[in-house]
């Protein structure tokens, strides 16, 4: 919805709540008026009182009409404006017969009362001076004639002169009703307003004022031949600061963050002329800022050098140092894009890039950036394509006992037959598809076929082994993924202990909260967990006994070393083995390529081992031939 749908949107809703606040006053005054003329027309009637009694009967009847048609119609205005014909001619009958007693004046000023509030200001008015003339006329003219009663002047001045009173002071209220009205509507306005352009936590312009302004810019800029920088800032390690120190400590670092930035686009030998709007929030930590009339594409590595040297140090917040950093990507106009969205979307792959590349630093956009990006398109399309139309399929790497070469696992192994992703492996697409979100859904998938493939495997040929997975670090932050992995367990009535998950070790960082307990949540299934390519990432080994692991895959890289020159790499194999003894952790080789590989594990107490030397990966019925031979 725009921004201008949602100010209709709640103007709609405050004039509803108007509307019903008029319905329910007009329906209960007319049922209440009419129990009380015709309870009043009753007695004036049986009193004597003719001419009074047939009037207040007269104007009953008309008030339930009106009952029945507000029921029927919901026509407000058409009810209060019969409602108040009803009490003038109900003050006026009252002035001329002067009711019981000649206390018929009394009465009217109740009545006139409620005429005006039933309307609004204008209405009211008219009603006013309709009424203010009408009994003018009837108190001080000739026209007095048709008056039942006798008033003295005295008694006729003190009532107009009431009467005027209490109007102007029901006539204010009004007015200061409908000024009320109009200042909550112009409030409820400019809220909406800010809540569509501006982001609510840092007050900066967010992704869609960013977007209006930036088509504005490049606009005047195109006009005026001038260069734009548009810096796309990313800050690393943030998800760290919710999960260890909650959600709003992160707010408050982005409130920070956001006034830091603002000051160092602005410093006091201004190199630019930033404006409120050369700064935005497009989402979570994703901040841009413009750079207007730049003289050259280095001009924008100034203020990109400026932003990283918040985080010298660390970044304080409320006496806490956070070790944050941040990846920025620099797009120019028109060098890198002409148009506002690939100017945008240029920036976001250099932002990709330089977080690809070390992290704390910018990165300009590219021609290979622009080749990558358009293989990252690519490669999207055909995971698309290959998940709506079964492109997918699943081959089958053996995995050995060390000791006596008998098949104990098997790991499933992801491949896409896609035309789009013709040339390209799973190490290429499986980062693209974790960017884009189509990771879980491929996750999913090879689960499901997996377990069917195992479930298939012990019933038709007996086998013990496990089925051997891997799983996206993406997964250690889905808080769905326990759930679905069970489910898909009792769907095919699979016991936990004959399934491992395998995770990259790189996908682990220390004091990972979230992660953590998606890991135990898995555990406590019954599946078995692996930390897969281990000794490449950065867990400590201390942090083991925190991970509940059952076994380590040596990354295949360290395997291949251990004949190498490099002491320090050929003795990797010997510390990882003795390490998962510690734990009392299995371990597997993989990349066994040599005999001379094998030996020297199975010599070394390595449990498991796969690789090409053992088999290559299988299609199904390979694998089926392999495993009754």
């Amino acid at each position: 919805m725009t921004h201008t749908g949602e100010i209709k949107a709640g103007q709609q809703e405050m004039l509803a709540v108007r509307y019903r606040r008029r319905y329910r006053l007009c329906q209960v005054l007319t049922i209440l008026g009419v129990i009380f003329l015709f309870a009043l027309g009753s007695f004036s009637l049986v009193d004597g009182a003719e001419v009074l009694g047939t009037i207040l009967i007269v104007n009953a009847l008309v008030g339930l009409l009106n009952i029945y048609l507000l029921k029927r119609t919901g026509n407000v205005e058409r009810a209060a404006s019969i409602l108040s014909g009803i009490l003038f001619f109900l003050s006026m009958s009252l002035i001329i017969t002067g009711g019981k007693n000649n206390t018929g004046m009394l009465w009217v000023y109740p009545i006139v009362a409620i005429n005006l509030f039933i309307n609004r200001f204008w209405p009211a008015v008219f009603w006013f001076v309709i009424f203010s003339v009408a009994s003018i006329l009837l108190l001080f003219t000739p026209a007095s004639i048709l008056l039942m009663t006798n008033y003295s002047f005295v008694e006729a001045i003190r009532f107009i002169l009431t009467m005027l009173a209490l109007n102007a002071i029901c006539l204010a209220a009004l007015r200061s009703e409908e000024l009320a009205y109009k200042t909550i509507m112009q409030l409820h306005d400019d809220d909406i307003r800010k809540m569509a352009y501006y982001d609510t936590l840092t007050g900066l312009p967010n992704r869609w004022s960013f977007k209006t302004n930036l088509e504005r810019l490049l606009s005047r800029a195109e006009k005026d031949k001038q260069r734009v920088g548009l810096l796309y800032i990313d800050l690393d390690n943030f998800k760290q600061v919710n999960d260890q120190y909650g959600h709003e400590a992160g707010d408050r670092l982005l409130l920070e963050f956001s006034e830091r930035l603002w000051e160092e686009i602005r410093p006091t030998d201004q190199l630019l002329k930033p404006q409120t709007e050369s700064l935005a929030r497009l989402a979570g930590d994703e901040f841009v800022v413009l750079l207007r009339n730049i003289k050259a594409p280095l001009d924008a590595s100034v203020v990109a050098t400026r932003i990283l040297n918040i985080f010298d140090g660390g970044f304080k917040v409320d006496d806490v140092t956070h070790m944050i950093y941040a990846s920025i990507g620099i797009a120019v106009y028109p060098d890198d894009a002409t148009d506002p969205s690939t100017l945008l979307h240029h920036a976001d792959a250099a932002m990709y890039d330089a977080k690809h590349n070390g992290r704390n630093c910018f990165k300009f956009f590219t021609q290979e950036i622009a080749d990558t990006l358009r293989q990252r398109q690519r490669i999207e399309k055909g995971l698309r394509q290959a998940l709506n139309e079964a492109h997918f399929s699943l081959v089958y790497m053996p995995i050995f006992d060390c000791n006596d070469n008998t098949i104990v696992a098997v790991e499933v192994l992801l491949r896409c037959q896609s035309p789009e992703l013709e040339g390209v492996g799973p190490d290429h697409f499986i980062p693209v598809a974790e960017t884009t979100g189509l990771i879980k859904e491929i996750d999913l998938w090879v689960i499901d076929n997996a377990f069917q493939a195992l479930a298939t495997l012990q019933k038709e040929h007996l086998f013990k082994g496990q089925i051997c997975i891997n799983i996206s670090g993406v997964e250690l932050h889905n808080d769905a993924f326990p759930a679905q992995v069970k489910n898909l367990l009792e769907r095919y009535n699979i016991a936990p202990e004959s399934v491992e998950l395998e995770v990259t070790e790189t996908a682990f960082v220390a004091d990972d909260v979230s992660a953590l307990n998606t890991l135990k949540a898995l555990d406590e299934l019954g599946v078995s967990l692996a930390l897969d390519d281990f000794g490449t990432g950065y867990t400590a080994f201390s942090q083991l006994i925190h991970y509940p692991a059952d076994c380590l895959k040596i990354d295949r890289s360290f395997v291949n070393d251990l004949f190498s020159e490099r002491e320090a790499r050929n003795k990797m194999v010997m510390i990882i083995q003795n390490l998962a003894k510690l734990y009392d952790l299995r371990v597997i080789a993989e990349g066994v390529e040599t005999e001379a590989q094998m030996t020297y594990l199975r010599e070394n107490g390595c449990d498991w081992a796969q690789g090409y030397y053992l088999s290559r990966p299988l299609p199904w019925d390979n694998l089926l031939k392999l495993l009754s031979a």
